[in-house]
């Protein structure tokens, strides 16, 4: 159920990363807004904001996946390797949104992808022993 769950939330990362639209029908019901008094930079930091999200939510499903799989298999490499691949994607793409955005807080976020780098590094050297 774990590997379903992750391989689900894969998808749902895809629709966050790619097809999402900036608002949703039941973004401006519930709002109450007109999307076309909105100004275009709003769109697009909704785009970033929610490919944003979605990069945290590919971090789980690669997690859930290693996860699973270990759990079945009882392979351990599974566990390393979907961490890291979770680690990278989830800060990653934070990064990659605040950089975008011209983040006052890009030193903090870059030096937690730095870490990152360096957890899921270490944990893929670790899974090959």
């Amino acid at each position: 159920m774990l590997v379903a769950l992750g391989v689900v939330s894969l998808g749902i990362a895809t629709f966050f990363l790619v097809l999402r639209p900036s608002l949703l029908p039941e973004d401006l019901a519930y709002t109450g807004v007109d999307a076309s008094a909105l100004p275009e930079a709003f769109h697009d930091w909704l785009r970033i904001v929610f490919r944003t999200w979605g990069g945290f939510i590919a971090g789980l499903g690669c997690l859930l996946v290693g996860v699973g799989v270990f759990l079945l298999t009882g392979r351990l490499r599974w566990l390393y390797l979907g961490s890291s691949a979770g680690i990278v994607l989830a800060f990653g793409r934070f990064l990659f949104s605040n950089i975008v955005l011209g983040s006052n807080f890009l030193w903090l976020i870059a030096a937690a992808f730095a870490l990152a780098l360096c957890t899921a590094f270490l944990l893929v050297v670790r899974s090959g022993r």
